[in-house]
This record gives C-alpha cells, structure tokens and sequence, in this order.
C-alpha cells in the first residue's frame, strides 16, 4: 500500500478561519447560518431543460452574477484576508508573521469539472495576485483537487511548516454554470425535475489558518491523522462496478490508525452527503465495516450514536471549498465547547473516485 493510503499525521492544528458562502460574508455567519438550519439556496439564473425552468443553487451575495474562472480568486480573497486579520490575536507574539512571509495554498476545481480550463491554476495565482495587491509568498501553490484536494494541501503545508510556522489552506469552486448542470443533469446526479436524488450546486470560498500542533496558547484544532482511498464505482457505480464504500473505508481506516483512537469514539461525522443516494450507501458500508461496540459494551458516544453533521443542505455542493468549511465549523463548535467529546471525522469524495479523511481533535480549550 501507498504511503499516502497508509494514512500520515500532518502535526497541524486549525487556529483561524475565514469563509465566504451563501450563508453569509464571513466564517462567523456561515458557521451561524449552519447552527441556525438556514438553508441559503435561490432561484438562479440556471436552466433545468427536463422542466423548462430555473433552478434553485445557493450563490454568494455578490454584486453581479458571476461565472467561470476569474470568479475563483474572488471567492478565494474574502477568507484569505479573514484569516490574515486573525493573525493579530495569536499567542505567542513570537509566532505572528506579516502576511508577505505567509504561504497560501489553494484547491479549486479536478482537471475533469465540465468547463474548466487547463490552466485554472495558473489563472488562479495571477488573479490572487492581482486581487492581494502583492506577489504571493514563497511556499504558495494552486492546485486541481476539488472536494479532495485540502489533504494535499495539508502534507505540503507539514512538508514545510518548519519554515512557514503559519500557512492559509484555501478551497474555492463555483458550480453555477450551465455547463455543469447539464452536465450533472445527463449523468442523473443533480437534483432537478426529472431526478429527486441529487445535489444542489453551490459556490464558496473557504480557508483555515494552521499551524504547528502546539505552538499556539489558545484554542486550536489538531488534525490528528488523515488518509486516502479510491472508490472502483468512481461517482456511483455502473451496471460493471457497483457502488462498494471501499475507498471511503480505507480512507477512514488509514486516518484512525494514524490518530489511534478507535472510530467508536468519534461521535461526529461531518462528510459530503448531498442528497445523491449513493452517498448514502457508501458511508453506510463504512460505517458497517469499522464502527464496534467498545470493550464495556455500551456506546461512549454522548448521545448514543453517531452524529451526522452535515453542512452541504444549507451551503450547497461548494466542491473545493468543502473540506476547508468542514473543518472551519468543527473549529469554531470546539471553541465554544459544542464539539462532542472535542472531536470529529471529516470525509469527502470526487467524482474520480477518491475519497479523503481527516480526523481532529479540540484543544487547549480549558
């Protein structure tokens, strides 16, 4: 097995976050909105040709509708310069950095998304450029992950935090186009007149600040392990692959054997379920596969079972920016002592088959 499915500990802890969504400008009102069950979704400029009528889609409150690759860094912007505010408040003095000497490291959107240029990338960094007024740090990057793309995102942040003490983690897509939704639309996966099992598509920019594990005196998320697998029925299955979990499992059960904590004592779940119905298989499987009844026979979970957290019904299918908004609302519920047992498991999957995990834990909280 690869080293990156054995699964790796990144000694990275969420300290700071920024987020900009259809439920609000800011983390703090998106993390509010999710807490509050808002669901921010309205009628966009999208066509569903099985009706002949628009579709509901949870957008940004942006001055214009906006699409295509240089609305990327515009979304990227707002919560990269959330979390260089948040540098300020940080303990120890020592560990501030101006915000030239702060690496930025960004996911959009998979080389396969319908619509999507070769050289998104490339477009991107000059945008953010453009847009931050200065040269991005040395230590940035773009690359095509899409709602699996943060895990890279974290092992080069690790590969170079002894350099970088604190770097911004970034995922920003957009799936508001006509493009997409037809596209989504003939592979029966979004929700639309002629399909009532599938996804809404969505738009956000989401980034967490990181540091070292520990370095910190404050409150900070420690991601404590992560790990990666591949589903053979890639998004769904087919009449030759069967839908089977196997990739969710492996990522899963590479992340616990790196943090050593068994799955029976995470109570929270914040995965990718976004009303597409082999979503829901392929968590079930894994959780048949690895959940247990520990050695006193009774569940340690607070409420006796596990918690499905799940952001995607009030936020949308924001893609790229998913993992980052995952974590950056566990951050935020472990700050205010809402966290269960001060941990979670985060999951998500592309459309290429490969599913992440990432676990963490809240500390130095009291």
């Amino acid at each position: 097995m690869a080293e990156k499915e054995r699964g790796i500990a990144p000694g990275l802890s969420v300290v700071g976050y920024g987020i900009w969504s259809a439920l609000g400008p800011d983390g703090p009102s998106t993390i509010a909105g999710i807490r509050g069950q808002i669901i921010g979704s309205e009628i966009g400029n999208l066509w569903d040709p099985t009706i002949g009528a628009n579709l509901s889609c949870f957008r940004v409150a942006a001055h214009q509708w906006w699409e295509g690759p240089g609305f990327v860094a515009e979304l990227a912007t707002p919560p990269i310069e959330e979390c260089l505010a948040q540098i300020g408040t940080l303990m120890p003095k020592d560990l501030r950095r101006p915000a030239t000497e702060i690496p930025i490291l960004v996911t959009v959107a998979p080389n396969d998304r319908p619509g999507r240029p070769p050289d998104l990338e490339a477009i991107v960094m000059r945008d953010l450029t453009r847009k931050l007024g200065r040269p991005l740090p040395e230590g940035s990057g773009v690359v095509g992950g899409g709602r699996s793309g943060l895990p890279h995102l974290l092992a080069t942040a690790a590969r170079q935090s002894d350099r970088y003490p604190l770097q911004i983690l970034v995922g920003a897509e957009s799936l508001l186009r006509q493009v997409i939704v037809e596209h989504y639309i003939a592979k029966s996966r979004l929700l639309c007149g002629a399909n009532t099992s599938g996804f809404t598509v969505g738009e956000a920019g989401a980034a967490i600040l990181v540091a070292r594990t520990g370095t910190i005196d404050g409150p900070e998320l420690a991601l404590t392990g992560m790990g990666t697998g591949v589903e053979p029925g890639r998004d769904g299955g087919s009449r030759e692959q069967a839908v089977t979990g196997e990739g969710l499992t492996r990522a899963i059960r590479s992340a616990l054997a790196v943090t050593g904590i068994p799955f029976y004592d995470f109570p929270a779940l914040i995965g990718d379920l976004n009303g597409e119905h082999f979503k829901f298989k392929e968590q079930m499987m894994a959780l048949m596969r690895l959940d247990r009844v520990p050695p006193e026979g009774r569940s340690r979970r607070p409420r006796g079972y596990t918690e499905h957290w799940n952001l995607i019904e009030y936020a949308g299918e924001i893609g790229a920016a998913l993992m980052p908004t995952q974590l950056a609302w566990a951050f935020e519920m472990g700050r205010a002592g809402l966290l269960p047992q001060n941990r979670a498991l985060c999951f998500a999957g592309e459309d290429d088959g490969r599913r992440v995990c990432v676990t963490a834990e809240m500390r130095g909280t009291g």
